[in-house]
């Protein structure tokens, strides 16, 4: 039975709304790239980032991410200063892909250089859940997803699907056909007032419906192409040359 890795945040719950027969594994994104990289799980819904920095090791799952077109609702920087005062950021430890696209953000349309502290911030970077609660806690929240559209046009491709090359391919087409199921599913019980929401539901009903892009189509390809090549400027780590899917 293929291990997978859930990510613990709200977005990822149509992917795995109706999956059923695999082992699901449940933790905040950084932990289960440790887990997907050391072998432990055989496939996840992971940081974006993280086929950057080891795509040797992965398959990409085609037609399946967690992006926005615009605004994501659930990647924020949250201060009391306009953005252009902020000089000190307390960035989230849980996702790479979060704090990259925030470098990219400041660059290249503020032109800012910020201090990364873990106390006495001017702002600070929320993902997830957190980003939800907090959102109307700050003066200013600055939505990541929209801030990458606006400069780019492009979606943002936040998390793959990423599965080892060593995992066995029948299961993991079959996981493949589970998520897109499971997503279809998801989305027609929301649009028939059938799925009941946790807390905020009306929010959380223009969040899965507005917010969040399960797809992976070409234009998210070029965006993890575009994004790619900032982080290899940033880290000297040469990019992906490709972004190799996974074809039975």
């Amino acid at each position: 039975m293929l291990r997978i890795g859930k990510v613990s945040y709200l977005n990822t719950l149509p992917l795995f709304y109706s999956l059923k027969g695999f082992e699901v594994i449940e933790g905040h994104p950084s932990e289960l790239v440790k887990l997907l990289r050391e072998g432990r799980i055989d496939a996840g819904i992971v940081s974006s980032a993280e086929y950057f920095f080891n795509p040797d090791i992965y398959w990409v799952l085609p037609n399946v991410s967690v992006s926005s077109r615009g605004r994501v609702c659930s990647v924020l920087l949250l201060s009391n200063k306009p953005i252009g005062e902020v000089r000190r950021v307390r960035i989230t430890p849980n996702s790479l892909t979060s704090r990259f696209l925030l470098m990219y953000i400041l660059k290249e349309n503020y032109r800012l250089q910020v201090e990364e502290v873990s106390e006495g911030e001017d702002a600070f970077l929320a993902i997830g859940d957190e980003a939800i609660e907090l959102r109307s806690s700050f003066t200013y929240a600055y939505d990541l997803g929209e801030e990458w559209f606006r400069l780019t046009g492009l979606p943002f491709v936040f998390a793959l699907f990423l599965v080892r090359r060593d995992a066995p391919a029948g299961p993991v087409l079959d996981l493949k056909e589970g998520l897109d199921t499971s997503v279809r599913r998801f989305f027609e019980d929301l649009g028939s007032g059938r799925l009941e929401l946790p807390g905020d539901g009306e929010f959380l009903r223009s969040y899965f419906s507005e917010c969040i892009d399960y797809s992976l189509g070409w234009e998210h390809l070029r965006s993890l192409g575009k994004f790619f090549a900032f982080m290899e400027k940033e880290t000297g780590k040469p990019a992906p040359e490709t972004i190799s899917l996974f074809r039975p």
